[in-house]
């Protein structure tokens, strides 16, 4: 009957249910059938629905949607409810709600895990916010068939510049990394992008190779407050 009732109706049964009962009917439920019941509501309002059900059941339904939508799900779950569920989850699901989450909550969520795991977490977050800003600069952004983490390739005015993004970094890294991903791919230019200040022998280096035919430069991106200096980098390599 659950199964076949409109949602809001069939959360409504659920609720009038004695709690032995309830969870005896969860428990039957196939995971699609509580995603449906727990992303019926309006964002939101979800939390209500979701404090009626188990962790193992938010789990289950988190697995039955694509990872955007259980992302926005779960994010309506309190704090403390949202970090001991979030060690069950799919990665991919991890993934988008790190994604979408305020930096308060992701770096909550962050430090409940294993150092070297958070770090490679918060490296692909970076990846990702550099690609969203180097389309906010108009440029086509591709990552090549079996690239290392952080390599594109990006387009624009009929030439091409290979990118590597790197967490952590200076430029030292990401310089070196930038020029062997430009010879792979036989790009124009090459450009390293990362979040710490840029070494002076990184400039150097760089101005040095530009003298000598090989575009090539390094910029700092933390966030979209960086997408100005990002930007005029970007157009200088191109011109």
């Amino acid at each position: 009957m659950i199964r076949q009732t409109p949602p809001q109706s069939a959360v409504s049964m659920l609720n009038g249910l004695p709690e032995d009962r309830f969870v005896a009917v969860a428990e039957a439920l196939r995971p699609a059938d509580l995603a449906r019941l727990m992303t019926a509501g309006k964002p939101g309002s979800r939390g209500t629905v979701l404090k009626m059900f188990a962790d193992k059941d938010v789990v289950r339904a988190a697995t039955a949607v694509p990872a955007g939508q259980a992302a926005s799900m779960l994010a309506e779950l309190p704090a403390d409810r949202l970090r001991h569920v979030f060690r069950e989850l799919p990665e991919g699901v991890r993934s988008a709600l790190l994604t979408s989450l305020p930096g308060d909550q992701r770096d909550g969520l962050l430090g409940d895990m294993d150092q070297g795991h958070a770090m490679d977490v918060r490296a692909r977050l970076y990846i990702r916010a550099v690609t969203d800003a180097l389309r906010r600069a108009n440029a086509e952004v591709t990552v090549p068939e079996n690239a290392p983490p952080g390599i594109m390739y990006v387009t624009a005015y009929h030439r091409a510049v290979a990118i590597a993004a790197h967490l952590g970094d200076d430029g030292r890294l990401g310089v070196q990394e930038a020029e062997n991903a430009a010879y792979w791919l036989r790009t124009h230019a090459a450009l390293s992008v990362s979040d710490r200040p840029i070494d002076p022998e990184v400039r150097r280096y760089c101005a040095g190779a530009r003298e000598q035919g090989r575009p090539i430069t390094a910029v700092t991106w933390a966030d979209e407050r960086d997408d100005g200096p990002l930007k005029r980098v970007l157009a200088s390599l191109f011109s």
